[in-house]
């Protein structure tokens, strides 16, 4: 039995079905907007580590010192598998949600976001969102907690017209904090 609600001219209706991509990007933007934690995936921060690892590597090979050698390899390598860690774990989020297929995502001044698809009908109050972010092509929905983990991504190529995406950008900021 579906459930019909009143739509209101205020809300905001996107449709469309998360992509490997704008999941990369939303998580991408959590992990550098994760406090103090999260200069560790910034990609400045990687590259000063890359370069500490190439003066580290070349030090070791000069002095012949293997131990040298090992840490600077290590220095080099772990930048690289952190720039991965975002699509790997945005991978995982994906398959986890894409049974859902084509969502269609309500959001509402008074009662917050509706998610509708094949599997799903759900509606999250305001309360449940801590604070937004915003990508070039997404929302990010932050949860209330100190980590402000990602609660809901919406997708901006989801919304009917440009004029859609300044409401909803209107709306969000009218309920909750940008970061």
């Amino acid at each position: 039995m579906e459930q019909t609600v009143e739509q209101r001219a205020s809300d905001v209706v996107l449709e469309y079905e998360i992509r490997q991509e704008h999941m990369t990007e939303a998580v991408r933007l959590m992990m550098r907007k994760r406090g103090r934690a999260g200069f560790l995936h910034h990609p400045v921060f990687l590259a000063a580590v890359m370069v500490v690892g190439v003066l580290v590597l070349t030090a070791g090979l000069a002095g012949g010192d293997g131990t040298g050698f090992a840490f600077g390899v290590m220095l080099m390598v772990w930048p690289l598998l952190m720039l991965r860690v975002p699509v790997m774990t945005a991978r995982q989020m994906l398959r986890a949600n894409q049974h859902h297929g084509v969502l269609q995502v309500t959001v509402a001044e008074q009662q917050g976001v509706r998610t509708v698809s094949a599997h799903i009908d759900s509606r999250m109050a305001w309360a449940n969102y801590g604070s937004y972010a915003e990508t070039e092509h997404c929302f990010v929905l932050r949860s209330p907690d100190r980590i402000g983990a990602c609660a809901m991504v919406l997708v901006k190529q989801g919304a009917a017209t440009p004029q859609d995406v300044d409401r909803l950008r209107a709306l969000l900021d009218s309920r909750l904090p940008r970061v």
